[in-house]
């Protein structure tokens, strides 16, 4: 049995603003050279963190109402042809390779902003039912988490995923 984030739809709003203001935070503790320099292990500045989380964003905000992925994520069709997600945040970090960290937050934000709306607009009664992320031609037997787990994991989910990295970068062991 998959566990998956089921939340109503205050709940799930609250979720997301605690782990926004926690990432928010995290960037403000951000000195510019921190913002600017280093690199994680992968590679990785602090603004391909921050365009990935938004990218991922609008993938969650425009898959629902029947973009096709590589749209919502702003990629070819060909970077998400393969099922290999390394191979999309790869392409979704060459996109935005020439942010800076300030385009690269205001990217997240207007994403954020765009997404949260796209929530609060949607009745309780859509978060439990499955998120429909490949399409129609889905096999019958496919486990599709809700639209809740889906939206819960790119955004709170995932600020605390990439928080880890952000923080690192403050220490110098991003360098």
């Amino acid at each position: 049995m998959t566990d998956f984030h089921l939340f109503t739809k205050d709940a799930l709003l609250d979720e997301i603003g605690r782990a926004w203001d926690e990432l928010n935070h995290a960037l403000d503790d951000l000195t510019p050279e921190q913002m600017s320099g280093p690199t994680d292990a992968n590679g990785w500045r602090v603004q391909d963190h921050l365009s990935h989380m938004g990218a991922w964003h609008n993938w969650a905000r425009l898959r629902p109402q029947g973009r096709p992925t590589w749209e919502g994520l702003g990629i070819t069709e060909a970077d998400v042809s393969s099922g290999d997600t390394d191979t999309a945040n790869a392409a979704i970090r060459a996109r935005h390779a020439a942010k800076t960290p300030a385009e690269a937050r205001a990217f997240l934000t207007e994403t954020h902003d765009l997404l949260l709306a796209h929530i609060a607009g949607l009745d309780e009664s859509v978060l439990p039912l499955p998120f429909r992320a490949l399409g129609p031609d889905e096999p019958a037997d496919r486990v599709i988490p809700p639209v809740s787990h889906i939206v819960y994991e790119s955004t709170a989910g995932h600020y605390r995923e990439h928080l880890g990295w952000l923080r690192s970068y403050a220490f110098g062991a991003g360098d």
